[in-house]
């Protein structure tokens, strides 16, 4: 059992592009609020070395693996501290293993690490991957694919090892979902412009370090689910769907929103590793209904504000004729977005969030709203005496 900390008292060090990014700015700007101590890696790695110089507990937010790795001559032999991860999957396992905590966005860390869930789920992804787009890191991804999926077994042989050595502590790990600014999520009154929304990325690709994740997945396109619903619906573009891609060009946040709020539905998947993405989130306050997939953990009111579909199990024409039947239940549907919406900026503010964290750290459990269950094992409650 690690020893307690309280975040109010933590410095929270974040990459040097933390409040440049949207999904991190929300949580380091509540953080200033409360007059939490953070430090941006831009600021340099002596001034940081200057500060860790007190018994003060760090907390690793946000961070690159590359930033993150850089980081490993300053806590390799003093500890004492934490790391915050979204794509838990992307991040040196050195950090991971050694940190007091690990605060999951992403609930399927917790469930892979418990055994009850597979990374995955036993996708069995091409062995070659397909760029997207003409971009050096897809071609790179692209070429390195054929290579990665011959070394899988290697690999994984090495993952297996260090799963083995790894320490299994529940305790250790701490829920932290996303959170956002409610000014960030207008809900517009826009007259609908387009049947259907591809405002998402199609194509990931990465290098997975985690070893709770198999190196089957190196460089394979985890959006691929995505990528077939929306190729799928775009074979019948202006018949009948009108229907608007974020591939064909690039959504500022402003025309983003805007964009959302013209959809009678958008398409969101968490990919083939049931990833709680924001835009779940985003959407549902923003008073779209969604298609795409459910998630295992988290969000328990999705199934209100989604018409699921399975992309993978389906043909293209099998999946339009189900967007046909989505689209006659889109009224309804976009009736418990608008209804929901309140909980959920509630539920998901910045300062509710941090709470949260505090609260497990303390030994409570996360309350009803978050999770469709807990995989932690509940603590008996105290005795109290007369």
């Amino acid at each position: 059992m690690p020893s307690p900390i309280k975040l109010q008292d933590c410095l929270w060090i974040h990459g040097s592009h933390g409040l440049s990014v949207p999904l991190c700015e929300p949580l380091i700007r509540e953080l200033h609020r409360r007059g939490i101590r953070t430090f941006d890696l831009g600021e340099g790695i002596d001034k940081l070395r200057e500060l860790l110089k007190t018994d003060v507990h760090a907390i690793l937010l946000y961070m690159p693996p590359r930033e993150t790795e850089s980081l490993y001559p300053l806590f390799k032999d003093r500890g004492n501290f934490s790391v915050l991860i979204v794509d838990w999957w992307l991040s040196p396992f050195w950090f991971t293993r050694n940190a007091d905590y690990v605060f999951f966005t992403l609930y399927s860390g917790i469930a892979c690490r418990l055994g009850d869930r597979q990374f995955g789920n036993d996708y069995q992804p091409p062995f070659f991957s397909v760029p997207e787009n003409s971009s050096r890191y897809h071609l790179m991804c692209a070429a390195l694919r054929p290579f990665a999926a011959m070394a899988r077994p290697f690999i994984d042989g090495q993952k297996r090892r260090l799963r083995e050595e790894d320490r299994i502590d529940p305790d250790r790990m701490i829920y932290l979902p996303f959170t956002f600014e409610p000014d960030r999520l207008p809900l517009r009154r826009e007259s609908p412009a387009y049947d259907l929304g591809n405002l998402g990325d199609t194509c990931g690709f990465w290098r997975i370090r985690d070893p709770y994740a198999s190196a089957r997945y190196n460089f394979a396109n985890l959006y691929a689910d995505r990528k077939k619903l929306a190729d799928s619906i775009m074979r019948y573009e202006n018949n009948p769907f009108k229907v608007i891609d974020r591939r064909r060009g690039w959504l500022g946040w402003e025309a983003y929103c805007k964009a959302v709020a013209q959809c009678r539905f958008t398409m969101v998947t968490g990919g083939v590793i049931e990833s709680c993405v924001p835009k779940y989130l985003e959407h549902a306050c923003m008073g779209t209904p969604m298609i795409g997939t459910l998630l295992p953990y988290e969000y328990p009111w999705l199934d209100k504000c989604l018409f699921p579909i399975d992309a993978l199990k389906l043909t293209p024409e099998e999946i339009k004729d189900k967007f046909v039947e989505a689209l006659e239940q889109q009224p309804q549907l976009r009736e418990n977005c608008l209804q929901v919406r309140d909980h959920l900026l509630k539920l998901y503010a910045p300062a509710r969030i941090v709470d949260l964290a505090q609260e497990q750290l303390d030994g409570k459990p996360i309350p009803p709203g978050y999770l469709k269950r807990d995989l932690k094992p509940s603590k008996p409650a105290a005795k109290t005496t007369s």
